[in-house]
Parts: structure tokens; sequence; C-alpha cells
């Protein structure tokens, strides 16, 4: 009877997460993970919590249990980064986190032994590296969770159209409270017995709310900004690139990541459906005149974007199709043949973090289980598969095609958040 209770706890906790945009998808192997990562009666608790954060009073009321008793049981998920809880305005709020960014980062930030991180790590890199399903949400997506940002130092000095948000340097400084932490992806790696030996284990940024949430929680330290600008210039010597999160105005994140150990890298050289839909706005050039082939730029690039001709006379090429426009190229380039140039068709970066969650849930048809919670009443689980039905007709979804119209669809809905 315990085993089943226990199967069922993990299974509303699986039904629950992949209600987000990326969801959590897959067999047993997700499963896998959540076990590990939760108890039953954890797993039980976290299912009941919505997407979007909710007040104490109200969880109490919905949940049935008294609100001393679940802000204590809140508490201890939080510690365990298992729960969000975050001030919002002036009041604690509580959340599920998604599986990313979120919970499988939360779970590898600290060295712990209330959970089995090297099992864990096993699992994370069969389910984000080598297995495509996770990763197939976004198949179809245009908008991604996070964005590549150019190595500021390789961006033309001529070239005066480089907006804040596209900078790493600018975005820190207009933050008040910033946090690092340990790279989840190089702590995975480290269990896995292939321990980077060329880069720090800490190296994640985090900003505003998360990064208040991750330091309360030991998750991560506080860090103040010029600590934080000298780690993004030492890993740009280090050929780091630069992962941030994919919005305009008060991002949560900004990692730097290695190519030998970052899961999001590694997925994207491993499944081509992805595209480059992350890319800055850059992109790498070759003036094949200058270009000497000593293959510098080849072993530079993070994502296999540059290749040698067999012909001795031709200069490298450049992908553009699997740039991510991070630079690291033209850094390595000693000989001035190489130059980031401004992408023909803009990416567009989501203003904030409401409005990029809501275009990712509409570009892969999951925008109904932000609006109503099918698990809250039976009221609300009408409304979500209406919602759904409506989105799925063929009229409507070619309305939501139209990058236009979704536009101030996303707008509208924001507003209203």
């Amino acid at each position: 009877m315990g085993h089943s209770n226990s199967q069922e706890s993990h299974r509303h906790l699986r039904q629950q997460l992949d209600r987000y945009p990326l969801g959590a998808p897959g067999g047993e192997l997700i499963f896998d993970i959540l076990r590990t990562i939760f108890t039953p009666e954890e797993a039980e608790l976290a299912a009941r919590l919505p997407l979007g954060f909710s007040t104490l009073p109200k969880l109490s009321r919905g949940i049935g249990l008294s609100e001393d008793t679940l802000r204590v049981k809140l508490e201890s998920l939080a510690d365990k980064g298992l729960v969000l809880d975050l001030s919002v305005g002036g009041e604690m709020q509580y959340a599920l986190p998604p599986t990313l960014v979120g919970l499988f980062e939360f779970s590898m930030m600290r060295v712990r032994a209330d959970i089995d991180q090297h099992h864990l790590a096993e699992l994370f890199h069969r389910y984000l590296v080598e297995e495509p399903e996770y990763w197939l949400r976004m198949r179809d997506n245009s908008t991604t969770p996070f964005r590549t940002l150019v190595h500021e130092e390789t961006i033309p000095r001529n070239y005066t159209e480089v907006l804040d948000y596209e900078r790493a340097s600018q975005l820190i400084e207009k933050e008040t409270n910033v946090a690092v932490g340990l790279c989840h992806c190089r702590h995975v790696a480290q269990h896995r017995g292939r321990e980077c030996s060329v880069f720090s284990m800490e190296s994640c940024l985090s900003f505003g709310a998360i990064a208040d949430y991750l330091v309360r929680h030991q998750l991560a330290r506080s860090i103040d900004k010029r600590g934080a600008l000298t780690m993004i210039r030492e890993s740009h010597q280090q050929g780091m690139v630069h992962l941030c999160d994919n919005v305009q105005n008060e991002p949560n994140f900004l990692c730097n990541c290695c190519s030998c150990c970052c899961e999001v890298l590694a997925c994207y050289k491993n499944f081509d459906f992805l595209g480059n839909t992350f890319s800055s706005n850059f992109e790498a050039s070759v003036t094949e005149s200058r270009c000497l082939r000593c293959e510098l730029c080849v072993a530079a690039c993070p994502v296999d974007a540059i290749k040698l001709p067999k012909a001795d006379s031709s200069a490298v090429q450049v992908d553009k199709t699997v740039c991510l426009g991070c630079g690291l190229c033209v850094s390595a380039c000693q000989d001035d043949a190489l130059a980031m140039v401004p992408r023909a068709q803009k990416r567009l970066v989501p203003e904030n973090t409401i409005k990029r969650t809501l275009t990712m849930a509409i570009e892969n048809g999951t925008l109904q289980n932000l609006l109503a919670d099918p698990h809250a009443n039976r009221s609300s689980a009408a409304i979500n598969r209406l919602i759904g039905a409506i989105l799925r007709l063929s009229p409507a979804k070619r309305l939501l095609a139209k990058a236009a119209f979704r536009s101030h669809f996303v707008n509208f809905l924001a507003s209203k958040a």
C-alpha cells in the first residue's frame, strides 16, 4: 500500500510539473529523478501547489492544512529548493518551481547529503543530454528560457545599436541583489567522473528576488557587483559562453557555461531540432583574405559552428545556422580574420518573465495550463479543457501563429496577470 501511495504521489507531481511550458515529459526516467529529489510526502504536497504564486492563507484553504502547519512544511521544502518562496508586494507567496530553470538546478547548487547526488547526476545526464524527449517540447518554439550574450569585447566599436539587455555588464549594473552558486552542469560532471579541470565550479549568477531566495536557503551566496563583473571578464578569458535568462527586464540568472560540461550546449549539439533560437543578435563573419587556417577559432567554438575546409587555400567557414553569436572565436583569432556582425534578422527577446512564459505556452500549446488550474476545482478543470479545445482549433492556431497577433494577445494576458 505504501509503495502504491508513493507511486501516486510522484505521478501527481509529474502531472503538475508537466503543465509548465517545458514540462516534465518522459517515462520512468523522470519518475526516477522525482523520486530521488522528493519523498512521497513532499511530492504529494508539492503537487498541490499552483504554478503561479499564491499566499499562505489561500493555500491553507485549498490544501486543508492550518497556516502554521503549512508554513513549516513549505519552509522545509524551500530549504531544499523544492518550493519557491518570494516576497510579492510585501507578502510571502509560494509556488512550485518548473523543472528547468528550477528544480533541476536547485538540486545540484550545493553539496548535499539528504539526496543521492551521484545517482541524480547520472539521471540528469541521461534525461537532458542523451534522450531528446525533454527538448522536443521546444522543437517548434522560437522562444526559449535562455539566450546567448555576445562577449562585449568582441562587438565592433562602430556598432552603436547594442541594447542594455544584450550586455552582461549592464544587466549586472542594474541589479541590487546578485548571488553566485555552484554550476549545476559542472557538479553533475564531477559526480560522473568528468570533473572540469579548467573552469570554476562556482560560476552561475542569479539576480533580484531569485538571488534573495537562493541566499536565504543557502543554495548560493551573495556577491557584490564588482565581483560579478570580474567573474564575467574572467569567464570570457577562459572561453565560457554567457547564457542568460531570455528576458529584457529583471532576468533571474546568467550562467557562464563551458562546452565540456554544459547540458544546454551539449543537447544543442546533439539534437538538430533545437535550431539556434537562443543565439545572440550577432554572428561570426570571416574575412577570407586574412585567415591563416590556424584553427584557433575552430577549437574555441563551443558548438562546432566553425569548420576548416579540406581545400588548402580556403578560409574557415562559419555555419550561420549553428553559430550562437557568443564571440569566443573572435577572441581566439590572432589575425583579425573574424568579426562579430549583426544578424540580418534580430532575435526578439520577451519583455519580462510573464510574457516569455505566456509566449512559450502559446507556441507549444500549453497556454490553458497557465490560465486555469485543472486541479483546483471542477469549474477550473472545465475552463482548462475548454481553453485547450479552443486553442487547438485551426482558426485559433493560425491566428496565434502570426507574430503580431500573438504579441497583442500576450500583452493582454500579461496585463491581467
